[in-house]
């Protein structure tokens, strides 16, 4: 591996050859590549073995860590303070639900966000793909595929076939 050499940066014609090629270097082997497209291509994520179970697990632990500490506060509060108001029991639960359920809400909320930016790896303010002036064009009509260098199966040269078979039109080096 070269590394001085982030990887190869593919651009594409349309989004249809994106997602071809991504099948296809995945069912080659490689691990390490990743899309870039103006708009979201349905089944891509499959296509680059994205297809995880992350971010709503880690969303419903912290939504019944938070929910159940919410409720586990008032109940403590409950007996250690016991109010007599109306004649109600001392733990009366129907008084807890609007509480626990927000809270529940809050922490599904802060849980599927803040795993999914640490998972994404953000906040990342450099990329070595910003020093390819072509790159530029992936918010606005490019389709690109990254294959990284530091993936085991990584050959520039046979990588550079694969991908000119898979209809490329242009194939840059992307420095590290």
């Amino acid at each position: 591996m070269d590394e001085r050499l982030h990887g190869l940066l593919a651009r594409f014609p349309d989004a249809d050859r994106l997602l071809a090629a991504s099948r296809d270097l995945r069912r080659r082997g490689l691990t390490r590549l990743d899309a870039y497209s103006p708009h979201p291509v349905e089944g891509l994520d499959q296509a680059l073995g994205l297809s995880e179970r992350r971010v709503p697990v880690i969303a419903l632990v912290c939504a019944v860590v938070v929910g159940a500490g919410a409720l586990a506060l008032q109940v403590y509060a409950s007996l250690d303070y016991p109010f007599n108001v109306g004649g109600r029991p001392v733990l009366s639960w129907p008084a807890y639900t609007i509480v626990t359920f927000a809270m529940t809400m809050v922490g599904a909320t802060l849980g599927a966000m803040l795993s999914m930016l640490w998972l994404n790896g953000f906040p990342r303010p450099y990329h070595p793909l910003f020093n390819v002036a072509e790159f530029d064009a992936a918010s606005r009509d490019g389709y690109f595929l990254c294959l990284e260098a530091s993936d085991p199966l990584f050959d520039a040269e046979r990588l550079r076939e694969h991908l000119l078979q898979n209809g490329a039109v242009s194939i840059q080096e992307v420095p590290a």
